[in-house]
């Protein structure tokens, strides 16, 4: 009750009666079930929605592209999918092979991954391309690119 009026923001009427509806059904099914957790039960749907973006809405597909791109050149950036794919087996309580199973699952979530794969493709050729193979012979073992994202 103080954090908004120390804060001094609005929150919509609807917003407010949504938590309140969903806290009392979570407290509800947690005296029936100690182990219910809500966030199991939404992350499926969330994570569809947030793929799909049915509506075609900027902020879902920018919130997505923030999730795992890079601020500084725009490319995926691989810590932060790690750390999206670890946060997502945490707060779902469910294995990373599983999360990563549900985004191949969906139509979109395959596009999504053809397409970064695509871009860090196209990304090695023009690095290759212009690194001569006298540079390549001579760079150290630890300097190798790994050309894959996620390690499960």
């Amino acid at each position: 009750s103080r954090l908004v009026p120390r804060f001094q923001f609005d929150l919509p009427p609807y917003f407010i009666n949504n938590a309140r509806a969903l806290s009392t059904l979570e407290g509800i099914a947690r005296s029936l079930d100690p182990t219910f957790n809500v966030l199991t039960i939404m992350y499926p749907y969330a994570l569809n929605r947030l793929l799909r973006n049915p509506s075609q809405s900027p902020v879902v597909e920018r919130t997505l592209q923030q999730l795992i791109r890079s601020e500084v050149d725009g490319r995926v950036d691989r810590k932060k999918m790690k750390r999206l794919l670890r946060d997502s087996a945490t707060i779902s309580g469910l294995p990373k092979r599983r999360v990563v199973w549900d985004i191949m699952k969906e139509r979109e979530g395959r596009k999504l991954v053809m397409d970064i794969l695509k871009e860090e493709v196209s990304y090695a050729i023009k690095g290759s391309s212009r690194t001569s193979a006298g540079d390549r012979q001579n760079s150290p073992k630890g300097n190798k690119r790994k050309w894959y994202y996620l390690e499960l």
